[in-house]
Formats: structure tokens, C-alpha cells, sequence
């Protein structure tokens, strides 16, 4: 089952605004008339229930989603750029990982649509650490509502935004802005109300079949079973979803038996069935040595209610001795401080004992209140459009005065420096910012070099 995958996203890259002038017979001087550039598309990710695994994604490694149109002439705006939906299970988890692989680093602003106001995980920082502060969660995909994970980049100003009084023929424009990267990790838990567990060969497969519609391989071979079961049980006026997790071996904690991939999906369940093989040399070790694996796993996994059964009633050995098998796991339980366990036993085969089961399941789960898998709400999201503007600064090289600007740099990108009146406008562009100020406190002097992106002019 592939429930793990790495994702690198790339969201489109905004178009370049247009420096363009008007040109009519009989209008020499009609202005000018340059366009935006469109904006880049966005990628989404949104839960999709006809999904089951992350298989379609697992040789997709890399994701560019379509960048924006160039402005044209004629005050013509560039095209926005489509955006990518990306479909996964429900139950998807999206981690976010820094460019040298390590899973945590800056979240690049998550939201769910296009609606500011929608609710749902979103923030402008690091979302929730993993137990061992490695990686960050971004977003917990629980319903079909899509998940922004890279915004598009927007689209330049073309020359016509920069008329004003005092410049009536600009010679600027801005360079598309640079969509979001995004490097994420993919980790799909399945969304199951009751989980079944249980070492191999103990019936849990003959349980889920008999329970629900869903058609598991079974024999008499251990792990049979070797990737999660999902089946829906209607009993006692209630429907929930079963999922069967395939047997469990000692170690099953750090990976034996491909434990941790089994163990991942056992955690969304709000209920657990903990089947016990009745035949087992030691029932109560066997059930004490399954506790001790999801102890060690997670805590919250240990601490969620269980249902304990012993399967294979339907044996003559195991009916004689019931309350034998059921001392011994209460022994087990005492011994890790669970008094008054009550231990049910059934006949998967048969029926025997089923119901009860269910009943008891039932009952479980009204009782346990529903947890709603939310990403918590992290302060100041980014919003849709909103620029994602950084600080600008101010720093020295070799005799270089680097500026750090975004806009600015947008704008030097596509000026010809070449040109006086172009370098004039650029002046004035650093007047209105701040930038020249910063400068000058700087201790910038006449005929020093300015480092803006790629380019280098002068300071006149």
C-alpha cells in the first residue's frame, strides 16, 4: 500500500507587466498603454473519497503549475495562469519539508479555497511539530474543501501604473512575482471510526468479513492481511467504518514487521477491538505484549478506549476454558494498572458472540465524543492576493551596496539601465520606498555601485 510520498510543487510564476506606447496616426504622443501581467496559478490539494492510497502520486515527484500571460500593448493584461487541484485520500496528512530535505521549514501560506474566510488550517508560520520536532504540520485533509499549498505569483504592472503628474512617459515595468515552492511530504492515515487489532492469525480478518461487506483475503498463514481493511458495520441503529490493521509482531514499535507503516492508520481510530487468539500458548501475554507495542508507539494510541474479545470460541478447547483465558488477561491488565477488564469472547466463524461485540461497540463510541480533525487555526494567514512582501534591507560587499527589495527588484528586471530617463525613474521609484533614505544612512557617496538582483547602476 503506498500511504507515503514526496511531493515538489512549483506554483506558476506571475506574468511580466508590458512598457508599451500608445501609436495612432494623428496621436504622437498617445501615452502610454502597457499591460499586467497575469497572475500565476495556485496548487491545491483537496480530499477526494474515490482515492484510497497515494499510488496515482507516487511518480509525481515534481509539480509545475501554469504561470501567468505576459501584458501586451493596448492595455492588454496577461491571462491568469489555470490552477492545479491535487486529489488525495481523505486522511491525507501534509508535512512540510525545507529544500535540503529535512521535513520542517517555512509554511508558504495555507488556505482552504480561494475565500479568505474560510475556515480551516492556514498560517504564515510553522504549523504543529511532530513528537520530535522534525517536521511541521501544514494541513490534515478531513474533508473535500481544497488546500492551498503554493500560491501563484502575481502578475508586474505593466507601464501604465506608473503615470503620474510628473512622469507622463514611464519607462517601467514589473517583472512577474515568483510563485511559491513547495517541498511536502504526503502521510495518509486512514479515517476509521473502530480499529481491529490484533497478532497475526487471530481472527480479525473472519471479524471484519462477517461485520461488513468487505472481502479480506483469509487462510491459515500469518499476515494474510498486509495492508489495512476498510468496512462499513450497520449494528444497533448506528453505521460506523471498521478497519482492520494487519497483524502485529513484539517490536511492532520501532518497525518490525512493518509495524510503523501499520500502526500509522491505527491512530485515527476513536475505538479499538483488541482480539485475542484464544488458541494463543499465553493469552494474557499475547495481550499484554500488543498494550506494551502501542504504548511504546504513541501514548495517545495506549490511552484510547479498547474493547478486548478472544476469538475462536467455536473451539472446544477455548470454550472449556474461558475463565481460565480471561483471569490470565486480567492478570495482564492489573499488572498495568487496568482494573475490572471485561474480556468478551465470540466465534468469528460462527457468529457466536458478534453481536455482543457490536453492542459493546456501540455504546463505545456514543460515549466518546467525536474528535474533529482541525489544524489549529495558526494567527495572520496569508491571504488571497495579498502580497507576500519582505523586509527590505541594506547591506555591504566589497565596496557593493546590496539592496534587498522585491519590488524593486521586479522593477530593475526588466529596466534598461543603460538609459538616463530609465535610472531617473528608478530614483524616483527608491524616494517613494524608502529606499534611498536607507541609503544614504548607509553612508552611500556619489559614483558608488548599487547591487539590485542581477544588475548593477551607479549612485548619482
Amino acid at each position: 500500500m503506498i500511504d507515503t510520498v514526496r511531493l515538489n510543487i512549483h506554483a506558476g510564476s506571475g506574468g511580466n507587466g508590458c512598457i508599451s506606447f500608445l501609436r495612432e496616426k494623428y496621436r504622437p504622443n498617445g501615452g502610454p498603454n502597457g499591460g499586467d501581467g497575469g497572475g500565476g496559478g495556485s496548487a491545491y490539494i483537496c480530499g477526494d473519497s474515490s482515492f484510497n492510497t497515494l499510488l496515482h502520486l507516487k511518480f509525481t515527484s515534481t509539480i509545475y503549475v501554469e504561470r501567468g500571460g505576459h501584458g501586451g500593448g493596448k492595455d492588454r493584461t496577461g491571462r491568469n495562469g489555470k490552477d492545479q487541484i491535487i486529489r488525495v485520500p481523505m486522511g491525507t496528512l501534509i508535512w512540510q519539508e525545507d529544500e535540503d530535505g529535512e521535513r520542517g521549514g517555512k509554511a508558504g501560506g495555507i488556505l482552504r479555497g480561494k475565500d479568505q474566510s474560510s475556515r480551516g488550517p492556514r498560517g504564515t508560520g510553522r504549523g504543529q511539530e511532530d513528537e520530535d520536532g522534525e517536521r511541521f504540520l501544514l494541513a490534515d485533509i478531513c474533508d473535500t474543501a481544497p488546500v492551498m499549498v503554493a500560491q501563484g505569483g502575481r502578475g508586474g504592472w505593466g507601464n501604465t501604473r506608473f503615470v503620474s503628474p510628473t512622469n507622463q512617459e514611464p519607462l517601467l515595468a514589473q517583472n512577474g512575482e515568483r510563485g511559491d515552492r513547495s517541498i511536502l511530504f504526503l502521510e495518509l492515515k486512514l479515517l476509521a471510526d473502530v480499529g481491529l487489532l490484533a497478532c497475526p492469525n487471530a481472527g480479525k480478518s473472519t471479524l471484519i468479513s462477517r461485520c461488513s461487506r468487505a472481502k479480506p483475503k483469509v487462510a491459515e498463514y500469518p499476515f494474510t492481511t498486509v495492508e489495512p481493511v476498510l468496512g462499513v458495520v450497520s449494528a444497533h441503529g448506528q453505521d460506523f467504518v471498521m478497519m482492520e490493521v494487519p497483524g502485529l509482531l513484539e517490536g511492532a514499535h520501532s518497525g518490525v514487521g512493518l509495524g510503523h507503516q501499520f500502526l500509522r492508520h491505527a491512530e485515527r481510530a476513536r475505538v479499538y477491538i483488541h482480539v485475542v487468539d484464544g488458541l494463543a500458548e499465553n493469552p494474557g501475554q499475547q495481550y499484554q505484549m500488543l498494550n506494551n507495542e502501542l504504548r511504546q508507539f504513541s501514548e495517545t494510541l495506549a490511552e484510547k478506549p479498547q474493547v478486548v474479545v478472544v476469538n475462536k470460541m467455536d473451539v472446544t478447547d477455548v470454550r472449556e476454558l474461558q475463565d481460565e483465558i480471561a483471569d490470565s488477561i486480567r492478570q495482564r491488565a492489573k499488572e498495568d494498572g487496568i482494573d475490572d477488564l471485561d474480556v468478551l469472547f465470540m466465534s468469528a466463524v460462527t457468529g457466536e458472540g458478534v453481536n455482543e461485540l457490536l453492542g459493546k461497540v456501540v455504546q463505545m463510541l456514543d460515549a466518546t465524543a467525536k474528535e474533529v480533525a482541525e489544524q489549529e487555526i495558526l494567527p495572520e494567514p496569508v491571504k488571497w492576493g495579498q502580497s507576500k512582501r519582505t523586509p527590505i534591507r541594506i547591506s555591504r560587499e566589497d565596496g557593493v551596496f546590496i539592496v534587498q527589495a522585491q519590488e524593486l527588484e521586479r522593477l530593475v528586471g526588466m529596466a534598461d539601465t543603460r538609459d538616463r530617463r530609465v535610472l531617473l525613474q528608478l530614483w524616483d521609484q527608491m524616494n517613494k520606498n524608502g529606499v534611498a533614505r536607507m541609503l544614504e544612512e548607509a553612508g552611500i557617496e556619489a559614483g558608488d555601485t548599487i547591487r539590485i538582483g542581477n544588475s548593477e547602476i551607479g549612485w548619482f
